[in-house]
This record gives structure tokens, sequence and C-alpha cells, in this order.
């Protein structure tokens, strides 16, 4: 029966419950920036996150504890999130420091270690139940007191290890994907984390105290960078999240990768140069490029790199070309079995030189059959004679296999060179 049960609720996937609040709010407007209120940025950021949440991932409840510019109790917050037995508690906030030059994002879970380093920031985010009624709700913490220590390590054992692991994915995403500097993750007593049953978190999204930092994190650029990183993070979390209950996301099951079919009779190749220049294959404008084939067309010289018949090779290789710097570079497909019309041939130039040789000189490395062809002052040596592409091709293979490298198919008419 255990073994049923088990299995049973590894298949079913439950709902993921966030809770998302903004801080401060009505007439409790938080720090004061040099271009906008704590509690409006923190709303906005807020609401594009719970949008994106909502969008993306239907098994998940999003509950905000304000949606508009409302004031609200610290200890609602915490009974919001109570009330909906949430999984995760996000509270984002932005920070501020008499010290104007003072910048970065840092990310707050509930604990005592090195509170005396975060107290300024503490007091600054718990400061607002002097605008409540009941101020006696708090009660008053004392760190040397053995037994209040005791219990309250006990109260948030529970949560403080997800806590701790989504704040440092906070964190890592502010840093590489927004290229924000982190003041890390940090630890301190906020009224608002100490009553969560559930991991829990207070985002500072940056000083808007700091005149650049504050006018970045008004903007709409900075307040949707802020967002899509707290997201990218909810989502690795969330992830984490399921596979320890055994659910799988449908993107992580394995599929099957459909067999391309290779394009019959045809060849795809890049052709990256087109120029009436003529350069060996080891020449430094090709980029490092190797097993260029050249293809001469009229007074032209057109350089092609690669040679395959599936699709996805071939914008591999046309990204690889358009790295070197080839920025023009394009996709061209041969038809290899597509013989040419009348006299139309080709050949394939092994060797220029100014003197003029027999037609089995030793120099030709045991191809016969040569033709000698005189351009200006020097000669032309040509072998083979194809109608297609694909024969023309094979007919350059052997030749290079022969030792010319800088072997290359040229287009004929009968007998002379286009």
């Amino acid at each position: 029966m255990l073994l049923f049960s088990s299995v049973s609720f590894a298949q079913k996937k439950t709902n993921f419950v966030v809770v998302l609040d903004a801080g401060h709010g009505g007439k409790d407007a938080g720090a004061r920036g040099v271009a906008d209120l704590e509690k409006n940025i923190a709303l906005d950021v807020v609401l594009r996150f719970g949008s994106l949440i909502e969008k993306n991932h239907p098994d998940v409840k999003v509950v905000y504890t304000r949606k508009t510019d409302v004031f609200l109790e610290l200890y609602e917050r915490t009974r919001i999130s109570n009330d909906n037995k949430a999984n995760l508690f996000i509270s984002v906030h932005c920070n501020s420091a008499k010290n104007t030059s003072a910048y970065g994002t840092e990310t707050f879970v509930m604990g005592l270690n090195r509170m005396s380093e975060t107290d300024e920031v503490s007091r600054a985010e718990n400061s607002v139940i002097f605008l409540e009624k009941d101020q006696a709700r708090y009660e008053k913490f004392n760190p040397k007191d053995p037994e209040a220590v005791i219990a309250f390590e006990i109260m948030n054992a529970a949560y403080k290890e997800q806590s701790i692991r989504f704040a440092d994915l906070v964190e890592t995403k502010f840093t590489k994907e927004q290229g924000r500097h982190s003041r890390g993750v940090k630890q301190a007593n906020f009224h608002v984390l100490r009553g969560n049953a559930s991991p829990s978190v207070l985002v500072e999204l940056g000083f808007i105290s700091n005149h650049d930092e504050g006018t970045y994190l008004a903007s709409n650029e900075g307040k949707q960078a802020s967002t899509e990183s707290l997201y990218k993070a909810f989502k690795e979390y969330k992830k984490e999240f399921d596979r320890r209950s055994g659910i799988i996301e449908e993107d992580e099951k394995p599929k099957a990768k459909p067999v391309e079919k290779p394009l019959e009779g045809k060849a795809l190749k890049i052709k990256f140069l087109e120029t009436t220049l003529k350069y060996t294959v080891t020449a430094p404008q090709l980029k490092g490029l190797t097993d260029v084939e050249i293809v001469q067309d009229g007074n032209k010289y057109i350089y092609y790199y690669g040679n395959t018949n599936l699709q996805s090779r071939a914008d591999d290789l046309l990204n690889s070309v358009k790295r070197k710097g080839f920025n023009k570079a394009e996709i061209v497909e041969f038809d290899l079995n597509k013989k040419l019309e009348g006299q139309k041939n080709y050949r394939v130039l092994f060797m220029s030189s100014n003197k003029k040789y027999k037609e089995r000189d030793e120099r030709f490395n045991g191809l016969s059959n040569v033709l000698r062809v005189k351009n200006g002052g020097m000669f032309n040596y040509y072998f083979g004679i194809d109608k297609t592409l694909d024969a023309a091709q094979k007919t350059l293979e052997a030749v290079q296999k022969k030792g010319f490298r800088n072997a290359f198919i040229v287009t004929f008419n009968g007998e002379e060179p286009m």
C-alpha cells in the first residue's frame, strides 16, 4: 500500500503556491529613491513577475499580498502566506543607504548568523510597524536569550535550506543574467519572514539611493531585467521542487529526435566569397577555412565551403562560416546529377606555369589526357571532362590526391574556359 501510494503521488502534478509580496505600499512609501519610491518599483516588478509565472506555469497558484498601492501591515503579509499554504514566499524591496555610493543586489533569509552586519537593513524594513496600530503583536526577539534562540532555530530549520537555495539562485541570476553586482545571500531578523511556515526570502533589487542604480531600477528596462532574473530563479527552483516530488516536466521528458531525410541527388554548399582574385586554399583571405572548393565562372572565382545533403548540417556550416567573418555567406543548392547542356563541361585546373609541358609530363604525377590552354603568357593545365557536378567533384578529389591541393573546377564550353 505504501509503495502504491508513493507511485501515485509521483505521477500526480499538484499545485505549487507562491506568494509574492510587494514591499511597503500606501502610506508606507518605503525608501525614497533618486527617481521613484520603493513601493512603486517593488509593486511593478512583483506584478510583472507574477504575470510571467501565471503565463508559463499553469500548475502554479500565484498569490499577491497586494496588487495596488495600499498599506498592508507586516503580520497580514505573513498571514496571507500561511493561509494559502505557500510553498515559497518572496518579498520584493529596494535598498537605500546614507552612503549614496552603495550599490548592488542582496537577498535575505531569516537567520541569526552575522545579524549585526544587517541591522541597518532589518531596521529599515521593520520600521513599518511604527505605522501600525497594534505594535505589541510583534514580540521582541532577544538573540542573547538561549531559549529564544533554540526555539527560533527549531521553527526555521525546516525551511532554512530551501530559503537559502532560492536566495542563492536569485543572486546568481542577477549577476549572470544582468551583470549586476551581488552583495550576496545574508541572514537577518525580518518580521515579514519570521512567521512564515514556508521557505521565504526578502529580495533587495538594489540601492535606489545610488544615482545610477536608482535611475536604472526606476526605468522600464531595469524593472523588466529584474523581473526576468527573478523569474529564471523561480523557474529553476520550481524544477528542482518537481524533481524532489517525482514530477517530470513535459520539456524534460526524452523525446525521439525525428530522423532528417537527406536531399536526394542534391548537395548543399556554403558560398562565402566571389571575387576576380584567385587565392590558394591556404591563403589568409580564406581565414583558416579548410577543404575549400573553388569554381571559376568566367573571370570570377567562387569559393565554397562544405558539402552535405542535410539541411541541418548546412545550417551549422553556414553559422561556422559567418563566425569567421563572412557575413554575406549563403547556402547554395546544387543538382549533382543535372547534366550541362550542349558542349558545356567541367574540367579541373590543377597547374599553371609559364612553361609549355607535354601531355604526359612527369610533373603531372600520372595524370593523362591533360588539356593545355594558353592564357596570356601562362599555360593552364586541365584534367578530366565531366557533364555533371557530382562527377566533376570526384575528379577533383582524385586530382587533389595526386598532390595538387590547389586544384579547382572550371566550367568549359567545348575546349574553351567559360
